[in-house]
């Protein structure tokens, strides 16, 4: 017995590159947000493996393309 394997095809893009900026930038607030909530948990449990200092580069780096993203 055999099965057909069926392909994926994507469909081209055809959101404008407005909406994509708009995305992007909705992206980057919601991981913020979301990383805010895990240095909270971090700071609650003590941080034994020093995973708040690695988070707080990655705000770093999400604020700096916010910014960026901003700016356009």
């Amino acid at each position: 017995m055999s099965a057909k394997l069926l392909t994926f095809q994507p469909r081209p893009s055809e959101r404008p590159e407005a909406m994509k900026h708009q995305s992007m930038q909705d992206f980057t607030q919601r991981h913020t947000q979301v990383s805010r909530v895990a240095i909270d948990g971090l700071l609650e449990s003590g941080d034994p493996d020093d995973v708040i200092s690695m988070l707080h580069r990655q705000q770093s780096w999400l604020a700096m393309m916010q910014d960026r993203l901003t700016r356009g």
